[in-house]
C-alpha cells in the first residue's frame, strides 16, 4: 500500500502528518479529564510523554504501521486534536480526538471524513472500522454519521485507564472499503 498524503485538505479541517514539535499542543488538548475520558491510554502527565509518543508514531509513519496527523482548523489553524489510522493487510481502523472546545462543530466528522476517503482510494483495504467505548455516544454518532455500522459489542474488552475499574464494553463500528479489482458482488 502507499503511504498517505503528509497533507489532506477537508472543508473544515487540514490534516497535517504528526512530529513530535506538535507535542504541546497535543499535550494541552489530552490532559483535559473529559477529553481521555473513554481512551485506552493514559492521560499524558508531562509534555515529554506527548513528545515520546509522536517520536513513535513518525517513526510508525515511516515503516508504514500506522499514520498519525494533527487536526487543523482550516480558518484559524489552530492545532485542535489528532487522528490515525493503522491499516494491516485488507482492512484499517483509526481513532482521534479533539480539544473539548472543537466538539460539537463537526471538526472530527471532517477530519475523520478525509482519512475513511482516503482509506477507501487504497485497493487493499475492503474493512475500515473503528471501536469506542460503548458509553461514548458522541463518537458513536460520529462514526455513524461516517456511515460505519455497529458489528457488535464486545463485553469487557478493553481497559479504559482514565476511568479505571475492570474493562469495558466496546462497540465495533465498520464498513466496506473499496471492493478490489475481480471481486464478485453476492
Amino acid at each position: 500500500m502507499r503511504p498517505p498524503p503528509e497533507t489532506l485538505t477537508a472543508r473544515l479541517v487540514l490534516l497535517r502528518r504528526a512530529t513530535p514539535a506538535d507535542a504541546q499542543c497535543l499535550y494541552l488538548a489530552a490532559t483535559d479529564a473529559e477529553v481521555v475520558r473513554f481512551m485506552d491510554w493514559s492521560m499524558p502527565t508531562d509534555p515529554s510523554d506527548t513528545e515520546s509518543r509522536l517520536r513513535k508514531a513518525s517513526a510508525s509513519w515511516d515503516r508504514g504501521s500506522e499514520y498519525q496527523w494533527v487536526i487543523l482548523e482550516r480558518d484559524s489553524g489552530e492545532c485542535i486534536g489528532t487522528i490515525s489510522c493503522r491499516p494491516r493487510g485488507h482492512e484499517a481502523d483509526f481513532g482521534y480526538f479533539l480539544g473539548r472546545k472543537y466538539w460539537g462543530r463537526g471538526l472530527g466528522t471532517d477530519a475523520a471524513s478525509a482519512v475513511v476517503a482516503w482509506l477507501e482510494t487504497q485497493p487493499e483495504i475492503t474493512r475500515i472500522w473503528a471501536s469506542v467505548d460503548v458509553e461514548n455516544v458522541r463518537s458513536r454518532r460520529l462514526l455513524e454519521r461516517l456511515g460505519l455500522q455497529l458489528e457488535r459489542v464486545l463485553p469487557k474488552a478493553t481497559l479504559r485507564p482514565n476511568i479505571g475499574g475492570p474493562p469495558r464494553d466496546t462497540a465495533v463500528y465498520a464498513r466496506e472499503g473499496r471492493r478490489p479489482a475481480g471481486r464478485i458482488s453476492p
